[in-house]
């Protein structure tokens, strides 16, 4: 079918406004004329246009492809886009003139006074303006003119009873049923075991709910398939119920198709009223089993309430099982049945098992050992396939077509999309997903195929993105900000299984990256053709389409530009330049000629490893940019003496519309002396990504009203850069404010306004360590900086009074998830953080002065002490002796990493709460650790699925990390007694002369990972190391004493032994060495 072009919502608020503008310029200037016209037809033929746009969205599932609305659909697209592009120049020069009046009066001083319309009409129609204008009316005009015979077309393609009939066929093609297809299933063993012993393990709830969620074509039906056959659900439930539902989702149908399967009776002409008596009587009492397949409804809460509403009265024990692409629909049905959210994520198959069926399906009838050459080809094309049982089938009953060496390489080169032509194929089942999707969303998704695959996607950058490049307009948010309507668009993808959410632990912070599988990525290249197009490489004899309007280009010479030169319709440019050494001013010329043709860009992103000032002065006519994104890859020597001002012309400072600027540099390319008082007109900016002394110099930076994060605020004595600057800036969401000391008075703090400041979720408050103090002016400065009570992180650096803040001291900031007090020396007593009921993280670090950890630390009042936190982290804290627990109240239950470093006096700890996964201890002057807390009730993090364990109450350290500093550590308990471990790491390991092989051995089925750092002692690996057939990564560091290898596990991928003897380094030499042998299968090894 052909892309759905120009959301409706989008294109009717472009036109309204095209009329409005045009119409208020020619009530104004009745002489100039010239569109009336064509502004009446316009205004006439909109409702015509809003049912094409909206036929062809809602018809997006079962249209056909048509030539000519595909045609029509990419003339209304440019010729809309283009009216947006004018009506944007206008709001430019808007700005323009409003930059310019703010600077003509009095710094610091707005305007409130606006212009009258007569001067608007006399500054802002310019000649040329004026003709774009008419020009971009008259364009319209001729391709609505255009779309009647469209309007009977639309209605026989899209029209009720086609619509109707195309979804009884595609609902009909997906249909399912309880029987198994298969005749062997491979690789879901596990996944079957934990759903069955989920379904008959007793419930506390009368009827509970278990979904299955994962891509079209992984195998969730298979496995649904699967549990219903099993022996131990058969003699557990009766009746089960299965019922293939797909997307249209009536409740009156599903209960029927339920009766029916509960019974050989048909119910085809009862109402719903009748069917829920008769769905009642027959479970009353009774254990059902109720298996849904195939669920789209995560949206209409009506039809679930009347599907669920007999289901209640089945007997305590009864279940709901789902299969669904949609993590969306798990949600809604725990909503709707009031139970706990409990789902199993389903991911790709094992290699193995992806082996195992690609050669069931590719050498199908055939022995496989007369074809070992296919084999390695095989092996390649199946890494390719992400996993997914379909399109493993499919490919492999492919090749098994053609068992022909050059064939299969042939189909190596290919991508999926190339391969996949039937309509049981991977694409054709994923697509379904895709035209499920409203078209907002569809636009976001099919953007992402301008990155590679496997990119890792950041949040607020993709958000940004997508906002920059003009994906979600102003004029579809009312009053909201698009970000905000961004990230409401990537939890939704990510909930209907297009991305995966995955955390990625650094330090004490755990960022968040979002995931698309390589499938999804390839289903998004196949959406967006003739919209968005990646290229790696030069683009050189590449062929692309002109009505491209996204594109990315890695690694392309400077000279090779002008063969997209002639792309006019551009919004998105991601640009990586590859160093030539022959560049010149000519390929500047080129560059900044081709660029400066890309008149519609909102979003240029460039990364270069040279000097780039030349090729920038093409950013005077992008003035449509949103987004801009500078990048230098430099070496140091070669950037040390530039500054921003010989890198950026000042044409950079009238891009008035831009909402985002990035500049990353290596390192800090500025002087203290230079002022950039320019960006300050930049008044729509909302996000300023700048190396730190460039923004420290932005004088006045009270005039950015709109900017979201502001991270290196230096406070300074003089005007322009005192801490009032913050008072306005009332959309900050991240701002750290730094040389506190330069506040004249604590009086004058308040003036920052941050306890007005509603939408500020991280503050840091930072004072120069280097400088006098007095700890009485530190202490009413911070009481007089109270944040709002909506912040969420919270860091305090170099504090130097000896108190708490008021406002800490009273559980003011409930909304506080982490909380840093670094190098604050003088602080003596810890605030009572104990209450906060949002805090996971806490870091206290260099303060000096805390002597004991007691119970006003943990508050008063409550049933539980820090019942969210999850990180703690004590480190260089030199003089802390004593840390005393809660003697019977509950601390800590749901924390899961305890790291403790440089407390060389500390003799005592609480209870170790059971739910910890990290154990870090390190310069700790312990001399025996504390037991396992048995009394509090646990929370334990959840396991991976969401499926919880079923013990949780003795998973201390299951398959978690500890990191010690000394060995004899290992001896004592609890760390005796651990037998789950999956990494240890042995920070200290100076005396160790051989390892504590009992202990090892008895955590031999889960570790995975072993350090030994500082074995300067340690004399040989254990010859009981192939007893470890978990471990996958092993590295012994400065071990100069170790002369050879044993045997080692066949699971070990990496070996790092570094500081060796060199008779070992000797005994590794590849092929030759004695000990090559062992090594010689282990993918990376470093010895020396």
């Amino acid at each position: 079918m052909a892309l759905p072009f120009i959301a409706e919502s989008a294109a009717s608020a472009i036109i309204e406004n095209l009329v409005s503008t045009c119409s208020s310029y020619l009530e104004a200037c009745p002489a100039a004329g010239g569109m009336q016209d064509e502004l009446e037809r316009l205004q006439h033929a909109l409702p015509q246009v809003q049912a094409v746009l909206t036929a062809v969205e809602e018809g997006a599932m079962v249209m056909a492809q048509n030539k000519a609305l595909d045609t029509w659909l990419w003339q209304l697209r440019d010729a809309v886009e283009c009216a947006e592009d004018v009506l944007d120049e206008l709001e430019y020069y808007e700005l323009e003139k409003t930059v310019q009046d703010r600077d003509n009066e009095v710094p610091g001083i707005l305007s409130k006074c606006r212009r009258k319309f007569d001067s608007f009409v006399n500054r802002i129609f310019s000649d040329d303006t004026l003709k774009r204008l008419r020009e971009a009316v008259k364009g319209l005009d001729r391709v609505v003119a255009g779309m009647g015979p469209l309007l009977q077309l639309v209605t026989g393609l899209y029209g009720p009873g086609v619509k109707r009939r195309k979804i009884e066929e595609v609902r009909n093609a997906r249909e399912t049923s309880s029987l198994l297809t298969e005749s062997e299933v491979l690789g879901r063993d596990e996944e079957r075991d934990l759903i069955v012993e989920w379904l008959i393990k007793p419930r506390d709830t009368d009827v509970s709910a278990f979904t299955i969620v994962g891509m079209g074509g992984f195998g969730k039906t298979t496995l649904a398939q699967l549990v219903y056959s099993d022996e131990r659900v058969r003699e557990y439930f009766d009746p089960i119920m299965w019922v293939c539902v797909s997307q249209d989702f009536d409740a009156a149908v599903i209960t029927r198709k339920m009766l029916e399967g509960a019974s050989s009776e048909s119910f085809g002409d009862k109402s719903l009223n009748a069917l829920h008596y008769i769905l009642k009587q027959k479970i009353l009492s009774k254990r059902f089993l109720l298996m849904l397949d195939d669920v789209w409804n995560d949206d209409n809460t009506i039809e679930w309430e009347k599907l669920v509403a007999p289901l209640k009265f089945g007997q305590r024990g009864s279940k709901i099982l789902l299969t669904t692409r949609m993590g969306s629909v798990a949600d809604m049905v725990a909503k709707v049945m009031q139970c706990k959210k409990e789902s199993l994520n389903l991911n790709g198959l094992k290699e193995s098992d992806c082996m195992s069926l690609f050669n069931k399906h590719a050498f199908l009838g055939v022995n496989p050992d007369d074809y070992k050459n296919l084999r390695p080809i095989g092996e390649q094309i199946v890494k390719k396939l992400g996993g997914c049982p379909l399109a493993i089938k499919v490919t492999g009953g492919l090749l098994n077509s053609c068992m022909d060496y050059d064939y299969w390489k042939r189909i190596l080169k290919k991508d999926i999309v190339e391969l996949q032509h039937r309509k049981d194929d991977i694409m054709t089942i994923l697509r379904l997903s895709y035209d499920h999707l409203p078209t907002n969303l569809q636009l976001c998704f099919r953007y992402c195929s301008i990155f590679p695959q496997d990119f890792m996607f950041k949040r607020k950058e993709l958000v940004y993105m997508w906002t920059g490049s003009g994906l979600i307009p102003q004029s579809i948010c009312g009053t909201r900000r698009p970000e905000d309507i961004g990230k409401e668009y990537l939890d939704l993808l990510t909930r209907k299984s297009f991305f995966t959410c995955k955390a990625s632990e650094r330090g004490f912070e755990i960022p968040k990256f979002y995931v698309m599988h390589d499938l999804l990525h390839e289903l998004a290249q196949s959406v967006s053709l003739g919209e968005c197009i990646r290229i790696e490489g030069d683009v050189v004899g590449k062929t692309i389409p002109r009505t491209v309007r996204h594109l990315s280009v890695d690694k392309v010479n400077i000279l090779s530009i002008r063969e997209i030169s002639n792309l006019k319709k551009l919004r998105t440019l991601v640009i990586s330049i590859k160093k030539n050494h022959d560049h010149s001013a000519d390929h500047a010329l080129v560059f900044n000629e081709v660029i400066k043709g890309f008149k519609s860009l909102r979003l240029f992103s460039l990364y270069v490893n040279f000097d780039f000032h030349r090729l920038l002065d093409a950013l005077y006519w992008l003035i449509h940019l949103r987004y801009l994104s500078l990048t230098l890859s430099l070496p140091l020597e070669a950037v040390m003496n530039k500054s921003f001002m010989n890198l950026f012309p000042q044409s950079l400072f009238r891009l008035y519309h831009l909402v985002v600027m990035k500049f990353s540099t290596p390192v800090l390319m500025t002087s203290r002396n230079i002022e950039y008082d320019g960006l300050t007109n930049l008044v729509n900016l909302r996000l300023l990504d700048l190396p730190r002394g460039m923004i420290k110099n932005i004088r006045y930076v009270s005039k950015l009203s709109f900017i979201r994060k502001l991270e290196y605020f230096f406070v300074q004595e003089e005007s322009g850069y005192k801490i009032s600057e913050l008072k306005n800036l009332r959309d900050l969401r991240r701002l750290n404010i730094r040389e506190l000391e330069n506040v004249s008075t604590s009086e004058e703090a308040t003036e920052a306004k941050l306890n007005e400041k509603e939408y500020l979720k991280s503050l840091l408050l930072g004072w120069s360590s280097d400088r006098c103090h007095s700890a009485e002016a530190d202490e009413q400065l911070l009481d007089n900086l109270c944040p709002h009570i909506n912040v969420r992180k919270l860091c305090i650096e170099e504090y130097k009074g000896i108190k708490s803040p008021c406002w800490m001291t009273d559980l003011y900031l409930i909304n506080l998830t982490c909380i840093q007090l670094v190098n604050c020396k003088e602080w003596e007593h810890l605030p009572p953080l104990g209450g906060l009921p949002s805090l996971n993280i806490i870091r206290l670090k260099g303060l000096v002065a805390v002597k004991q950890i007691g119970c006003s630390f943990y508050g008063c009042g409550g049933v539980c002490a820090f019942p969210s936190l999850k990180q703690l982290f004590l480190l260089d804290m030199p003089n802390l002796e004593e840390w005393i627990g809660i003697a019977d109240g509950c601390m800590f239950p749901q924390l899961h990493t305890m790291v403790i470093r440089d407390c060389p006096n500390l003799r005592g700890m609480p209870t170790l709460p059971r739910s910890l996964r990290l154990l870090l201890i390190s310069h700790v002057g312990l001399t025996a650790l504390p037991a396992i807390n048995q009394d509090c009730k646990n929370d334990s993090p959840p396991f991976p699925n969401n499926v919880s364990q079923k013990n949780p109450v003795d998973c201390f350290l299951k398959l978690g990390r500890l990191s010690i500093d000394h060995h004899a550590l290992l001896l004592m308990e609890p760390i005796r007694s651990l037998t789950f471990i999956s990494s240890l790491t042995l920070s200290g390991a100076s005396q160790l002369t051989s390892l504590p092989e009992e202990w090892i051995l008895q955590n031999h089925t889960a570790l995975k990972f072993l350090s030994i750092r500082n074995a300067v002692s340690l004399q040989s690996l254990t010859q009981s190391m192939t007893k470890l057939c978990s471990l996958e990564n092993l590295g012994v560091y400065n071990a100069s004493l170790i002369r050879s290898l044993p045997d080692l596990p066949t699971s070990l991928c990496t070996l790092c032994i570094t500081g060796c003897h060199p008779v070992l380094k000797e005994r590794c030499q590849e092929n030759i060495g004695l000990d090559w042998p062992k090594i010689a299968n282990i993918r990376y090894v470093r010895i020396e």
